[in-house]
């Protein structure tokens, strides 16, 4: 019996439809447009980091060019005058005059305070030597009796001692108040304690008294000689108008400029980077670089951008041989962050020395 014929499409094996291809089937526009905005978002950010967060010192080094070169122009026109020559300026001649009126308001007053000062301190020494020793006594009856064993014989006995020997009585010649005379008067502990105290108090007290008197002449006073010290300059007015001329035109606003390299010590120092004024020729204090001008109320960066207060130790200690941090602690590499550059993380080891021990560095060498 012959075959039954079959279509031909039969007899070939059908194959499965494509799956949609993503990328020629749809618009990849959104993603591409995505990935490019964070690109350039990243690369902004970058950039940022690179030229502004990560270079504070910049802003810093532009701040003290500009306090700078204003406090070389305030000093310019005295520059190289001597301090009599100064001390004969309409200015200071001002500030010396009401010095000396400020003062001459209370001499009176303060003549009067140095005279009752005395007569406490002749009262304090006639009773400070017997308390002394009575106090000296006293502490060794006392020690005696605290290591006696409990309920002996030498537990009664020094108590009974420590009771009377509190109760002695002592002569003082005491000075009367109005001075000349002396009164002789006999005390005992307690009552010499209290005088002792007593008189240390009262004097105290004067003393405040005294200083709260000398507070305006002594500001007044302080203006007068921070005015001489500021207009008296070391420097001719040539060597000021160069500084002046570096500052506007040529100085270096890099980290390789004022880096310091210590190779036999593998130190390497960028302190001065911001520290600007540390090996400034002239003696440059916060109030110069304030930022209201020279003489004005200084601000934290002001502080920053002072002289070293002890240049003489800089002609034995030479920076470039010893470099900062090995002397007062920080991280003399960073310059990211103030807390960094201090070593003030917790990480690390040798943090900058607090204010009050600058110097403390100075045992490691000369212990």
């Amino acid at each position: 019996m012959a075959e039954s014929p079959e279509p031909i499409e039969s007899l070939v094996k059908k194959e499965a439809e494509p799956q949609r291809d993503p990328i020629v089937g749809r618009s990849t526009s959104a993603i591409i447009l995505v990935s490019t905005l964070l690109l350039i978002a990243s690369a902004g950010w970058a950039l940022y980091d690179e030229g502004f967060y990560q270079r504070p010192w910049r802003d810093m080094q532009r701040e003290f060019v500009k306090r700078y070169t204003a406090y070389l122009k305030s000093i310019r026109k005295d520059a190289g005058k001597s301090e009599a020559e100064i001390k004969e300026t309409p200015e200071y001649q001002q500030l010396d005059e009401e010095a000396k009126a400020a003062l001459d308001k209370v001499r009176d007053e303060v003549a009067a305070k140095d005279r009752r000062v005395a007569q406490i301190q002749s009262q304090l020494d006639a009773v400070t030597e017997p308390f002394q020793n009575q106090r000296g006594r006293i502490v060794v009856i006392t020690y005696k009796l605290e290591t006696s064993p409990k309920g002996s014989f030498w537990e009664r006995y020094y108590k009974s001692a420590l009771e009377s020997k509190k109760k002695e009585q002592v002569t003082v010649d005491l000075p009367a108040e109005e001075g000349g005379k002396t009164e002789r008067q006999k005390m005992d502990f307690a009552q010499l304690e209290e005088a002792f105290n007593g008189l240390r108090e009262e004097k105290a007290k004067v003393l405040g008294e005294k200083a709260e008197l000398l507070k305006e002449p002594t500001d007044l006073a302080k203006k007068r000689e921070d005015y001489l010290k500021n207009h008296v300059s070391l420097l001719p007015q040539r060597s000021i108008d160069d500084l002046i001329r570096k500052n506007e035109n040529s100085f270096d606003y890099t980290i390789l400029g004022h880096q310091l390299n210590v190779n036999d010590y593998a130190i390497v120092d960028r302190c001065e980077v911001c520290h600007l004024g540390t090996r400034e020729p002239l003696n440059i204090k916060a109030t110069d670089m304030a930022p209201a001008g020279p003489g004005k109320k200084p601000d934290n960066l002001a502080a920053a951008f002072v002289s070293h207060p002890r240049k003489e130790l800089l002609q034995i200690h030479n920076p470039e041989k010893f470099g900062c941090s090995a002397c007062h602690g920080g991280n003399g590499r960073a310059t990211t962050t103030v807390v960094k550059a201090h070593g003030l993380n917790p990480f690390w080891l040798h943090p900058l020395f607090h204010k009050e021990n600058t110097e403390a560095g100075c045992q490691m060498c000369h212990a």
